[in-house]
């Protein structure tokens, strides 16, 4: 069987303020024309169809669009899962009819132990949940941590796992020791969220969603499809795409997808960027400036924009300083050797004539303070 393993599509995402709908269309497009022509059985969406419980009329719509685009035009088998940021009962709304098309789709811990059997596998659907919601469902108040309640949800999965089948288990979830980023809503508060990858071990592969890296974690039997897009400035550097997995011949591959817009993240001083003695060669990617020298610059961001109009951000940056302090006895030296001592200190440069100037008319007592 050939699974493509995809999810945290986050449709209906606002990046500084810019809705990604269309860029979110242009990667769906791509993933809509490998489905159809690399001859894939079934696709897997890991969580987070949505970014928000309470998507956009345009967000719904074009994830409605690709769902049916999936399942009904492409004639492709369909799993999906709810993750943190998906509303259940809008996920789960006509699933149980959704099933007469091969399209499967699980919100709820009653069913996680319920296999979707295709061919010679079965898929158990284990959406994203709570430390509170496992206590209460199993009654038991030793679950503390999502480690906890994750063996608690296994252990109801092995009294029925035939493992003479190949087994799958489709999660959204943090296994422990991943690389995370600062797009990713965390799953609870003041709870432990990480999970250990030998909690799946009698699984064949566990195919999961909620971290965006797509090698989050280094394992061969659990991965991450990572997301779609490059959701925060935090990921430019990570590829983006989705996996591949050949139950037949045993191998997993991870397939890139080229975005609409590439994000850009520069460090560097303001006068470089608007003299052009740095250039970028991808005028359509989304930037972040980190510029030094903006002090007394009227408007930086309109300058930025004429040169690159995709900027999103532009910060000051503050450059690290020497924080090895010296100690000073007040009581032995005078009022101009404390101010050169701090201009020295703070700004690593002597003092001008008008500075001292300037501190003594305004700054200085009479007959220095300080004895």
């Amino acid at each position: 069987m050939r699974i493509l393993h995809t999810g945290d599509w986050h449709i209906g995402r606002k990046m500084n303020g810019l809705d990604l709908l269309e860029d979110q269309e242009y990667i769906l497009e791509q993933l809509f024309t490998y489905i159809d022509k690399e001859d894939i059985d079934l696709v897997v969406v890991a969580g987070d169809i949505f970014d928000r419980a309470n998507p956009s009329q345009a967000a719904l719509k074009l994830a409605n669009d690709a769902l049916v685009k999936i399942n009904i035009e492409l004639g492709k088998k369909l799993i999906i899962i709810s993750g943190n940021h998906d509303s259940r009962e809008r996920i789960n709304y006509g699933s149980e009819w959704f099933k007469s098309t091969d399209f499967y789709i699980n919100t709820d811990l009653d069913k996680v132990h319920e296999p979707v059997s295709i061919d010679d596998v079965d898929f158990y659907l284990i959406p994203h949940i709570d430390v509170l919601e496992a206590r209460v469902y199993f009654e038991d108040e030793s679950i503390e941590s999502h480690e906890d309640a994750y063996q608690k949800i296994v252990e109801k999965i092995s009294k029925v796992m035939n493992k003479d089948r190949t087994n799958i288990a489709v999660g959204h979830l943090y296994l422990s020791g991943s690389i995370e980023s600062d797009s990713e809503r965390p799953l609870s508060m003041g709870l432990s969220e990480a999970v250990s990858v030998d909690t799946f071990k009698d699984f064949d592969y566990t195919l999961l969603g909620h971290l965006h890296h797509p090698f989050a974690v280094n394992h061969d039997k659990a991965f991450y499809s990572g997301s779609l897009l490059k959701y925060s400035f935090s990921e430019v550097k990570q590829p983006k795409g989705f996996r591949l997995i050949d139950t037949s011949d045993k191998k997993v591959t991870f397939v890139p997808l080229t975005p609409k817009h590439d994000l850009v993240y520069h460090q560097g001083t303001f006068e470089d960027l608007v003299n052009r003695e740095v250039t970028f060669e991808d005028k359509d990617a989304y930037y972040k400036f980190e510029l030094s020298n903006m002090a007394g610059i009227s408007e930086p961001m309109s300058k930025v924009r004429l040169l690159y109009p995709n900027t999103l951000e532009l910060k000051p940056l503050i450059e690290e300083q020497n924080n090895d302090l010296k100690q000073i006895d007040i009581s032995k030296v005078n009022d101009r050797e404390i101010f050169e001592a701090f201009i020295n200190q703070t700004l690593d440069r002597e003092v001008t004539e008008f500075e001292f100037e300037t501190f003594k008319n305004y700054f200085v007592g009479e007959d220095n303070e300080t004895d």
